[in-house]
């Protein structure tokens, strides 16, 4: 479920090296790969200018100044020299007259110097799916500034092994998002734990109700607004073999935020289940000093 939150076109570039080996070395490495996918990547988080979500039936057009990068943005409908479509669950793009299907614009279509679109299937509303096409400008000057991540050190206490207790019934549960639309995750079940001497039981979702290979939990925590994002972190399970494991490793120094804190244009779920304890671990608020 990270790579679809994360867009894995922009982290797509680097992976971790065969060297990492420990877990804080895999840690080091992600954080540099993240680095990497926010700022540097052709098609970088930090590089947005803008976005358009479209659902069924729905257009949108590109405009803007030819040799001014920061000047193309989206307006509703079809009426410009590029426009941007989604009918029958299948997007394109039309642009002076030639049709892009998704998979080309999944790999991104240049639009002017420094100036291309890429987008994605997501959610438009719970459960219904859409297209994502991002505007990238390679001069953002949000990408430029931008000098890191910023993670609490790494903590061997807060990677601890959970009893997981699956759901029967994947149930659907809808989540609001920071766009103030709505997602759809699955109950994959809960992670008992313990944490700081006490116990912890923490729901993990999924994207689907099959073939569940990977999971996230969004959670909040004593630390949620003081040193850490408002809005709640995400804390991935993965690599756990055949579904429904009986245990899974969390570590809560992978933890991580979700694209909105730095970026407006993603539709990130907000977390409403809590740790009722600081975990003084994984990522920071980006918008406080620390």
């Amino acid at each position: 479920m990270k790579k679809a939150i994360l867009v894995a076109m922009a982290l797509a570039a680097i992976a971790v090296p065969a060297w990492a080996a420990t877990p804080q070395e895999i840690w080091k490495a992600e954080i540099a790969e993240g680095n990497f996918g926010w700022s540097k990547a052709p098609h970088a988080l930090l590089k947005i200018q803008d976005a358009a979500y479209l659902g069924e039936g729905e257009a949108a057009s590109l405009i803007g100044t030819r040799g001014k990068p920061e000047s193309w943005h989206w307006t509703k409908g079809d009426k410009g020299a590029l426009v941007a479509r989604y009918a029958h669950g299948h997007a394109s793009v039309t642009k002076d007259g030639k049709t892009f299907d998704q998979t080309a614009i999944a790999r991104g279509i240049a639009v002017d110097k420094d100036v291309e679109i890429a987008g994605a299937a997501t959610q438009v509303g719970a459960g219904v799916m859409g297209i994502r096409i991002m505007v990238f400008n390679q001069q953002a000057k949000a990408a430029k500034d931008f000098t890191g991540v910023d993670f609490f050190p790494y903590d061997p206490a807060y990677r601890v092994r959970a009893k997981f207790t699956p759901d029967p019934k994947r149930t659907a549960r809808v989540f609001r998002t920071s766009r103030g639309t709505d997602k759809e995750f699955f109950h994959a079940g809960d992670a008992t734990f313990t944490l700081q001497g006490k116990t912890v039981r923490l729901p993990f979702y999924a994207d689907g109700q099959q073939k569940i290979e990977d999971m996230s939990a969004f959670f909040t925590d004593g630390l949620t607004g003081l040193q850490t994002y408002g809005a709640g972190r995400y804390v991935d399970a993965e690599k756990f073999g055949a579904f429904p494991p009986k245990t899974i490793t969390i570590d809560f120094n992978f933890a991580y935020n979700p694209n909105c804190a730095r970026s407006p244009f993603f539709t990130c779920p907000v977390a409403t289940d809590t740790i009722a304890l600081a975990v003084k671990a994984g990522e920071r608020d980006p918008h406080m000093k620390h």
